[in-house]
């Protein structure tokens, strides 16, 4: 959304409104309970990497370490932490009625770690964008983790593996569903957990076991989320919880078995 930050011309912008016009179409043709929508992460769009008390994340370090191959970072992305009254705006007009987004480990819980201090600022800046979610008549579905790990969790602990992981995350979770699920309906533990074992570890030593040390301990840290949910906070708030798992689709490359 917010063109200026993604390049696009006036022209473009023309196209855009065109193409987004086609989610009220597509929304009419679907079964009844199938959901069109559009998604983001904060990582990709809020930028303000350090602004309102947010900790670091581990690609906050390697972004500015100059890993990236343009030596891009996420310091400003498409400014949507400052600009998400617009984005929800276009959203609007677009003909949006589903929005799934992450919120930012590190803003709402700095530290990281399970009992730390939780930024109350955060929580009033993500409560104020699902409150104009709701009044726009877009529905958010909200992704507890996509991609950000708050960097403390490496420089102090094993990140992903460590003994700890669990507890921490599940921390978190409860965080966020005591201050939020009353407007958030629809939760998400972790976006594409395949990837984040697989492709997403940030320290490469032990590559042939590590991948199912990462998914042992994810796993443990989706289920204590979910099952604190169902007994703490379903029944009064009423939303779903599940995860996003990312599919591949697999084709023969014979013609008669495409037939």
């Amino acid at each position: 959304i917010n063109a200026e930050y993604m390049g696009i011309q006036t022209s473009e912008m023309v196209n855009l409104f065109i193409v987004f016009g086609i989610a009220t179409i597509v929304s009419a043709a679907l079964p009844p309970g199938f959901e069109f929508g559009a998604s983001t992460s904060a990582l990709q769009i809020e930028g303000a990497w350090i602004a309102d008390g947010k900790s670091l994340t581990v690609w906050d370090n390697i972004a500015h370490l100059g890993i990236t191959p343009d030596n891009s970072t996420s310091d400003i992305a498409d400014n949507s932490y400052y600009q998400y009254q617009e984005d929800i705006s276009l959203m609007k007009q677009y003909g949006m009625k589903n929005y799934r987004m992450s919120i930012a480990w590190a803003r709402i819980v700095p530290y990281g770690t399970k009992g730390s201090r939780v930024n109350m600022k955060a929580i009033e800046h993500y409560r104020k964008q699902f409150q104009e979610l709701l009044q726009a008549g877009i529905t958010p579905y909200v992704t507890l983790y996509h991609g950000d790990l708050p960097i403390n969790l490496v420089l102090l602990g094993d990140g992903f593996t460590d003994a700890d992981f669990v507890d921490d995350f599940t921390y978190y979770a409860d965080v966020s569903f005591k201050y939020f699920g009353d407007l958030v309906k629809y939760w998400f533990t972790f976006n594409e957990p395949w990837c984040m074992c697989v492709l997403g570890d940030f320290t490469p030593e032990n590559e042939a076991t590590k991948p199912y040390q990462i998914a042992h301990n994810v796993l443990l840290a989706h289920a204590s989320s979910v099952k604190l949910y169902r007994e703490k906070y379903q029944k009064d708030q009423k939303g779903k919880i599940g995860w996003v798992l990312n599919c591949l689709l697999y084709t023969s490359p014979s013609p008669r078995d495409r037939g």
